[in-house]
C-alpha cells in the first residue's frame, strides 16, 4: 500500500495480480455477467488507487477492504440500474477456473470459513447472508424485517465478531473480518 501511495505502478500490478480474481468472482455472482464483473474489478483497483490513504491495516486486511469496495461498488449499480430488483446470481459451478489457483489453499480458507459461520446462529448466518450476499444494506434489513436499525447493525457486528474469534482461534491473523455495514 506504501507503494501504491507513492505511485509505483508495480504496486497496482501487485494488487491486481492478488486480489483481481476474488473481486470479478464476487462481481460475476453479484451482478450476473462477465462484462460487469471485469467492469466492477477495474473499478474496484481504481477506487483503491484514488483512496489508498484511507486504508488503515490496524483495522483489517488489505482483501478485505477491497472486497468491501467491491461489495459497495456492486450493491451500488445494483440499485442503480435494477432498483431493488436483484439479477439472477451465477452458479459457482459456472465461473471459470483462477490460474494458478493454489487449490489445498482454497479448501483450507473454504473449510475455515465454513466453520466459522458455524459457529453462528441460523439468523445470525440467514442476516450475513442478506446483508452481503443480498447485497441489503442495515436499513434495508431493519425495514423489512421492522426492526430498529441499531439492532440490525448491533446484530451484524455481534455476527462478525464471532466469525473474527473463530478465525483468531484457529490460528488466523486478527482483524481479518471487517465489521461494517451500512
Amino acid at each position: 500500500m506504501e507503494a501504491l501511495l507513492a505511485g509505483d505502478d508495480d504496486a497496482v500490478r501487485a494488487l491486481y495480480a492478488r486480489f483481481a480474481r476474488p473481486i470479478y468472482t464476487m462481481g460475476l455472482r453479484l451482478l450476473g455477467t462477465r462484462e460487469a464483473a471485469e467492469e466492477l474489478t477495474q473499478d474496484v483497483f481504481v477506487t483503491a488507487w484514488r483512496k489508498a490513504a484511507r486504508f488503515d491495516p490496524t483495522r483489517g486486511r488489505l482483501s478485505t477492504w477491497l472486497m468491501t469496495i467491491a461489495h459497495n461498488l456492486a450493491v451500488d449499480r445494483l440499485r442503480r440500474e435494477h432498483g431493488t430488483a436483484r439479477p439472477t446470481l451465477v452458479l459457482v459451478d459456472e465461473v471459470p477456473d483462477a490460474p494458478g489457483v493454489d487449490e489445498e489453499q482454497v479448501l483450507m480458507e473454504r473449510d475455515e470459513a465454513l466453520r466459522a459461520l458455524a459457529a453462528l446462529s441460523e439468523a445470525e448466518r440467514r442476516l450475513l447472508k442478506r446483508a452481503y450476499f443480498g447485497g441489503m444494506t442495515a436499513r434495508e434489513i431493519a425495514e423489512a424485517d421492522g426492526v430498529p436499525l441499531g439492532t440490525v447493525k448491533t446484530r451484524l457486528r455481534t455476527a462478525l465478531i464471532k466469525i473474527r474469534r473463530a478465525h483468531e482461534g484457529k490460528g488466523g491473523r486478527p482483524g481479518a473480518v471487517d465489521g461494517g455495514v451500512g
